[in-house]
């Protein structure tokens, strides 16, 4: 067993896919961390399924054979389809409109906890162990060596000067740093409220023959007047499937109205596609049939944003926010992963640009701390987090569908608007999050 170190420069707190990425970062660097993790291993869950061209030209920077690895993971839909229950089409966005910009000109359809195995296998290549079941029970100021201790469940106790909040969107970290969630409209707490989003997440088995309107390789989203359904084609990677894509085999997500169970079955489920599903309204198309249910789960979401993802302590020691510890939002366009890597690679740079400074003004005989490379990191983050969520919000409200003649009449400008070139190719590049990449 490898022992657990009594200090270190860095310690990143969550091994999710922000805290990973930002761990990436720093081995690139070759600056000392800790990675840690409250769970006994890396989660399974139904989670997010797309990375964006953003993301995947972040991590290629700190390694190409990562990146590379990942996107033969995966599923390459080069468009996103969005009709009504009668087949009828909403949008069509087409991401080949960016080819001159990256490699990376598609949604690449990769499962939230394959894209944690295939980092991790990174992280722990450079020879960094993840350190599981590390719950951080208090936080306390060490000012005289500009450090901050780390109290953990198990007993252990760890020093560090950056401390990576990368532990989520109910943050313990973010809360020792006394930095509260906000909502973006009201400025106040943010809290439950009539605006919440409910959606369910499955992953999902379908019986053959498989609809043709169910493509096996395209994202492809039904607008209804309850909600929408939207369907994310994924490789079965079990031994037996050999990495195929043709089994059938999607994660579905869910928008529905009202409070769904914690665990929706097959029959719940079937019932949604039976009556706003794909082939629903539409005499040409049967409706997709519910082989298996692999795995389900309920959310309920919410806009939140804190003020600052930075927090100095007095004797020069930080706590730094990000991925859902610093925002979260509605699952419209799969920004959310995508945004914590990108976040916890810019902290890593920023980190060590941090570092780098203090040991000039060492060298210099001077003690000044460059507190404003950090701040820029918080700034920046916060004002792409807040452009990301305005486009999340308006997504949001297409995919909420609804009826009536406002609905109508949005569903159809989208339409209108989705066939002018120039308009594809702006939407494109806000969605795959490549107009916020931050010039060096």
């Amino acid at each position: 067993m490898i022992p657990f170190p009594s200090s270190t420069e860095v310690c990143i707190v969550g091994a999710g896919p922000s805290g990973l990425a930002c761990a990436l970062g720093l081995a690139a660097r070759q600056i000392p961390f800790v990675i840690v993790d409250a769970l006994e291993q890396g989660h399974n869950s139904s989670r997010a399924v797309l990375l964006q061209a953003s993301a995947l030209e972040a991590l290629g920077a700190l390694s190409p054979e990562l990146s590379a690895e990942l996107v033969s993971d995966g599923i390459q839909s080069k468009t996103w389809l969005a009709t009504d229950p009668q087949d009828r089409p909403v949008f069509h966005l087409r991401m080949a409109d960016l080819e001159r910009h990256t490699k990376y000109a598609f949604f690449l359809l990769n499962p939230q906890h394959r894209v944690e195995h295939r980092m991790r296998e990174y992280v722990q290549r450079g020879g960094n162990p993840i350190h599981w079941h590390k719950r951080v029970s208090s936080v306390r100021e060490v000012a005289e060596s500009a450090q901050y201790e780390l109290q953990f469940e198990s007993g252990d106790v760890l020093r560090a000067r950056y401390i990576v909040a990368a532990d989520g969107s109910k943050s313990f970290l973010r809360t020792v740093a006394g930095i509260p969630f906000i909502d973006p409209h009201t400025k106040k707490a943010a809290g439950p409220g009539p605006n919440d989003l409910s959606f369910v997440v499955a992953d999902i088995v379908f019986e053959e023959p498989l609809p043709s309107n169910v493509p096996r390789d395209t994202l492809k989203m039904i607008v209804g007047t309850n909600g929408f359904i939207l369907t994310a084609p994924i490789r079965d990677s079990s031994p037996s499937a050999g990495g195929n894509p043709a089994q059938n085999l999607f994660r579905v997500y869910f928008g529905v109205p009202d409070t769904p169970p914690r665990s929706p079955d097959a029959a719940y489920l079937q019932e949604i596609l039976d009556t706003q599903g794909p082939g629903s309204h539409s005499a040409l198309h049967a409706v997709a049939k519910i082989a298996k249910v692999l795995d389900s789960a309920r959310y309920r979401t919410r806009m939140a944003l804190v003020d600052k993802y930075v927090h100095r302590a007095q004797g020069g020691a930080y706590i730094l926010l990000v991925g859902d510890a610093a925002h979260k939002h509605g699952p419209a366009g799969g920004q959310g992963m995508n945004m914590g890597i990108c976040d916890g690679c810019e902290l890593a740079q920023a980190i060590d640009e941090h570092r780098s400074a203090a040991l000039t003004a060492e060298e210099r005989g001077t003690r000044h701390d460059t507190v404003e490379i950090l701040e820029a990191y918080s700034t920046r983050r916060r004002a792409v987090a807040r452009e990301v969520m305005d486009m999340v919000e308006r997504m949001t409200e297409v995919e909420n569908g609804g009826a009536g003649w406002g609905p109508y009449f949005l569903l159809t400008a989208l339409w209108f608007f989705f066939k002018m070139p120039f308009v594809n190719s702006w939407a494109a590049c806000k969605i795959s999050g490549l107009g916020h990449a931050k010039r060096t």
